[in-house]
């Protein structure tokens, strides 16, 4: 098996170079058998307006049979090339001979916003429950915020307790979201206030999200979500108070004990067995405005690039690259996060990983330049700092 690992060290994301999410579309998109399918998310019946939409495809009976390292089939919707903000996307199947990519991503662009998130299954059907939350939250979350744009915890906690009930109408969801579960962290980025980006984060589990940025020095975080673990202080306590139980393992993280599972996490979406033994479903929020006077990005991943890669090594990867090459930067951090896992051994986890520049200097929304120009002003100042990617 180590030696099947060695051979497959050159991933497809080494192998390829892409400057933005819309170059890997387009060039997919001229392939006689394209992983990348045209078509609407269902969130955009539930939106009025243009909604340019990317998100992972459903898993299917062949997938569990792709390549390792292989790229996530997905879906889009409308012109990428007439997007604002630079976009990198990269979702790859682990080495976990049993399962299927079981990450997923979503994508929803807005002229006045940005609706995103990665969700991470985990259990025998965690890439379907992980699809079915990610196709099914982001149009409530979306109607809320139609209706009250400052309603974000409102819609969201509304949107996931419409998840559950959608998912009971649904008996074979139902029985796989009883055993299964999956993280959730979900971002929106849009501006109260002319020119002033702000991030309002809601997350479950352990898909870390974290705003970058720097003025002239070396990169900063913040991170906009805490790890739901069953050990952190407060987690703890509400476990041990329904009756569950938490146990220390050597070298790895707490697990929350239920029955005859265990799991990594004290919340998370599905995992409806765990509930009576402490396990939660209510999300935890974060609101950062972005700075005005600085370089930033967000970042968003699922462990398989947080258990090899720590968030300011994650970040100063990223942040080698300009904007416009949002797309090869998050390919280098997703390579680097790979060879990282075939050095502690056979098990590879899937790793997802998006990237979004906030493009600020606008003007009052009607422009439909494509990204490359936009971004290009925006990194002027970055160019004229002398920055230059790391070799591949």
């Amino acid at each position: 098996m180590a030696s099947l690992l060695g051979q497959r060290r050159l991933s497809p994301c080494q192998q390829d170079h892409h400057n933005l999410i819309v170059d890997v579309i387009d060039k997919e998109m001229s392939k006689p058998e394209s992983r990348i399918h045209e078509k609407r998310h269902p969130a955009e019946d539930k939106t009025p307006g243009k909604v340019l939409a990317l998100w992972g495809d459903e898993s299917h009976d062949e997938d569990f049979y792709a390549p390792y390292f292989s790229s996530k089939p997905m879906n889009f919707d409308g012109e990428f090339s007439r997007m604002r903000h630079c976009l990198g996307v990269v979702s790859h199947r682990g080495h976990k001979p049993e399962q299927p990519n079981q990450d997923e991503f979503f994508v929803l662009v807005r002229k006045e916003s940005v609706l995103m998130g990665i969700l991470d299954g985990h259990g025998p059907h965690g890439h379907s429950v992980a699809h079915f939350a990610q196709e099914h939250l982001p149009g409530t979350i979306l109607e809320g915020i139609r209706e009250d744009p400052e309603s974000w915890e409102k819609s969201v906690k509304n949107a996931v307790t419409m998840l559950c009930r959608e998912c009971q109408l649904d008996s074979d969801m139902a029985n796989k979201a009883n055993v299964s579960g999956t993280t959730m962290t979900v971002l929106m980025l849009d501006s109260a206030k002319p020119l002033n980006w702000r991030i309002r984060s809601a997350h479950l589990g352990d898909s870390i999200a974290v705003l970058a940025y720097r003025k002239g020095g070396p990169w900063q975080i913040d991170q906009l979500t805490d790890i739901h673990r069953p050990d952190r202080q407060d987690e703890m306590k509400r476990i041990q108070d329904a009756g569950g139980s938490v146990v220390a393992c050597e070298g790895e993280s707490s697990r929350l004990l239920a029955g005859e599972w265990s799991l990594a996490m004290s919340r998370s979406w599905g995992d409806f067995h765990a509930a009576s033994a402490g396990l939660s479903h209510d999300p935890e929020f974060n609101e950062h405005v972005l700075p005005t006077d600085c370089e930033c990005f967000i970042l968003v991943c699922s462990d398989g690039v947080w258990d090899v890669i720590p968030p300011i090594q994650a970040v100063n990867m990223i942040g080698k690259y300009p904007p416009e090459e949002a797309q090869s930067a998050v390919e280098k951090l997703v390579s680097k996060a790979q060879l990282r896992w075939q050095e502690k051994g056979e098990i590879v986890d899937d790793i997802t990983a998006l990237v979004l520049f906030p493009i600020s200097d606008y003007d009052d929304g009607t422009c439909t330049n494509s990204d490359a120009l936009l971004a290009s002003q925006a990194v002027s100042k970055w160019k004229k700092d002398g920055g230059a990617p790391e070799a591949a």
